[in-house]
């Protein structure tokens, strides 16, 4: 979705008893300058790239091919959007764990936070936060919104991996839980740094390892977080690979994670690309038009919220 604060990576700060150390970002095939069609998958639309993402966020703000959209409403959309994907996936789980980064992409975490708990009975939502609102009078009023909802509570990154520890332990004290990438968005370059490295490197573990997704489901947001928007990744043990991956607006180049060019998937490539959604009522004719999407069938006026796109192979 919008712009993501641009994170400017760079060395991780110091980890206890360790070297300072960053995650490598996901190796990449390099894409086009435009973003492409894929004959090759059962979604035959065009995959935006980072430039093009930003441009057409600019155009729902400026309202360029559609009625201008402030911030706020454009964040509120796609998380109460990204929630009804997750909530419909997410089945049988009250126990869900929200990660914020600090640009727009942690916002619709915030919005999604509040709506999961609102609408799922009896669940608790946990939201890790690190970096907090900032000078952002927007930010600051989702985390006052979260804070006053039933069921939400902010937590520090030591409760966040102690909770990732006890599912990579298997451990009999852990819920049947939910993880929420909502960290970094398709402005995202480099490599992760502190505060987001140890979580980054359990969820990396987690989803390397088999696990039952009774026990533990993962979601991203727009683009899985780590991964350079621009790029499929190559699919080795370095990139975190959540159980759904929900693109906001339109589906980014990353997605192309079955491209033929990069060999044989690997398993969960593959299955990532049949759990693949698309969420957020933005679109209307003249910018499908613009940006070539008229295969993403969601529109401004359409009731559903959420599509599946099949992003596998054709027989």
């Amino acid at each position: 979705m919008r712009r993501a604060a641009s994170a400017t990576i760079a060395r991780a700060a110091t980890i206890p008893r360790a070297r300072a150390a960053t995650i490598p970002r996901a190796r990449a095939a390099t894409m086009s300058a435009s973003s492409s069609t894929a004959s090759w998958c059962r979604y035959e639309g065009r995959f935006l790239s980072s430039s093009e993402a930003r441009e057409l966020d600019e155009d729902l703000i400026a309202g360029i091919g559609c009625e201008a959209s402030s911030l706020e409403s454009l964040m509120r959309t796609a998380g109460k959007n990204a929630a009804t994907a997750t909530l419909a996936r997410a089945v049988g789980r009250d126990a869900f764990v929200v990660l914020c980064g600090p640009g727009n992409n942690g916002g619709d975490g915030l919005v999604l936070a509040r709506e999961v708990a609102t609408r799922r009975e009896r669940s608790e939502v946990k939201v890790w936060y690190p970096k907090g609102p900032g000078k952002s009078e927007l930010y600051a009023k989702l985390v006052d919104e979260c804070r006053e909802t039933r069921g939400v509570t902010f937590v520090d990154e030591e409760e966040v991996l102690k909770m990732m520890d006890a599912h990579a332990a298997n451990a009999a004290e852990a819920k049947a839980t939910c993880f929420v990438d909502a960290m970094f968005g398709f402005s995202f370059r480099g490599d992760v740094r502190a505060p987001f490295v140890e979580v980054m490197k359990k969820l990396i573990a987690l989803t390397n390892a088999e696990r039952d997704e009774r026990a533990l489901f993962t979601v991203s947001l727009d683009i899985p977080s780590g991964w350079n928007v621009d790029g499929a990744p190559s699919g080795d043990d370095e990139v975190f690979v959540p159980n759904l991956l929900i693109s906001l607006t339109a589906p980014k180049c990353c997605a192309t994670f079955d491209d033929p060019a990069l060999g044989k998937p690997t398993p969960r490539m593959k299955s990532l690309a049949q759990t693949h959604v698309v969420a957020g009522t933005f679109l209307t004719e003249e910018m499908c038009e613009k940006y070539g999407l008229r295969a993403v069938p969601l529109r401004r006026d359409s009731v559903e919220e959420y599509v599946p796109l099949d992003l596998s192979r054709k027989a």
